[in-house]
């Protein structure tokens, strides 16, 4: 079954997949020929056309020299990096289920995977009174039910959160509870907690969150954004290799487990 290009107005990205199905089809050429050209299956291909992957420089470069457009393909590819896509949370839903392994860095909050139901409803009772969000309750549902997609086969999870991330978010009972889920999860043999303290800044972690996801096909992803509804998910293995530097980068100025460990304890406490 053939599947149906993105509307190529809503994107860059959405244009490149349309486009990729127009030249092909004005070269009269199948999904697997055009698979042999950039090195990858007819299903891919399929991907690719769908709008629900993404294109890499080198296979662009290659489609440029096959079908000889001036690097067209290229240069789109380096504005659509930097645009708009529609299609984001659904992309990065569909990373966030299918990582085997998944390395978090957050310096404002505790991320989806680790947050108790109170206190992601105070998150979202924020966004319902600055009216971004019509009902919390169905918001609050959805949330953990992403969550338990996303722990469910148990995961590697590799979480560095900045210190900022524990700071309340709600009052005593919620952040207690909280920090005790943080405790819970941290002891799962697939689980590891570190936290960057305020002493390690300036560091390259203060401009932002983002996730690296390990595929099961090993290939890899990377997110970054959610920023006024604003996300990006990045597909090309070479820029993402550069997120995973970014994230050990960061990492090797955190805690240890055992200290993240006792000082999260504390704060229960508190």
């Amino acid at each position: 079954m053939v599947r149906k290009s993105p509307e190529p107005k809503t994107s860059l990205y959405a244009f490149m997949a349309y486009y990729l199905r127009f030249l092909r089809m004005r070269h009269r050429m199948t999904q697997t020929q055009v698979g042999e050209i950039i090195g990858c299956t007819y299903s891919q291909i399929s991907k690719y056309e769908a709008g629900t992957k993404q294109l890499d420089e080198k296979q662009c470069e290659s489609l440029d020299e096959a079908w000889n457009i001036g690097g067209l393909f290229s240069i789109m590819l380096v504005y659509a990096k930097w645009g708009p896509d529609l299609n984001w949370p659904a992309r990065l839903l569909r990373y966030q289920i299918q990582a085997s392994v998944l390395r978090i860095f957050s310096n404002n909050l505790i991320p989806l995977p680790f947050q108790t139901e109170d206190y992601a409803r105070g998150l979202l009772g924020a966004g319902y009174a600055a009216r971004l969000i019509d009902d919390v309750e169905s918001a609050v549902a959805k949330r953990m039910e992403i969550q338990a997609r996303i722990l469910d086969g148990d995961p590697e999870i590799w979480l560095v959160l900045d210190e900022m991330a524990l700071r309340p978010m709600g009052p005593p009972e919620v952040m207690r509870e909280q920090y005790n889920r943080l405790l819970e999860l941290e002891r799962l043999p697939n689980v590891s907690i570190r936290m960057l303290p305020l002493s390690a800044t300036p560091n390259i972690g203060v401009d932002g969150s983002f996730w690296c996801f390990e595929l099961p096909n090993r290939r890899l992803a990377a997110f970054s954004g959610t920023a006024l509804d604003v996300g990006r998910v990045i597909d090309d293995q070479t820029e993402v290799a550069g997120v995973a530097v970014r994230f050990e980068r960061i990492a090797a100025r955190a805690w240890s487990e055992d200290q993240t460990r006792e000082h999260i304890a504390k704060m229960g406490e508190k």
